[in-house]
């Protein structure tokens, strides 16, 4: 991801985080503070992931046991 693509979708946050500054209370704040912060982290790691990855098997490798080592 490029600088421009991160500054593109930090500023498509920009109105939210500023709409903060007329909470209630600072719990409202700080709770709707951390859930902007983690949907932009969500998708600007769901970018960088998607531009890196060259597969899309990201299913989990089953590794089989050594049956030299542990015979039954």
């Amino acid at each position: 991801m490029s600088r421009e693509e991160f500054l593109c979708i930090a500023d498509s946050y920009y109105t939210d985080f500023e709409s903060l500054k007329g909470s209630q209370s600072f719990y409202e704040y700080e709770k709707s503070f951390v859930d902007l912060w983690q949907q932009l982290g969500k998708e600007c790691m769901e970018k960088q992931l998607n531009e890196s990855s060259s597969t899309r098997d990201r299913r989990k490798k089953k590794l089989l046991p050594d049956l030299e080592r542990f015979p039954y």
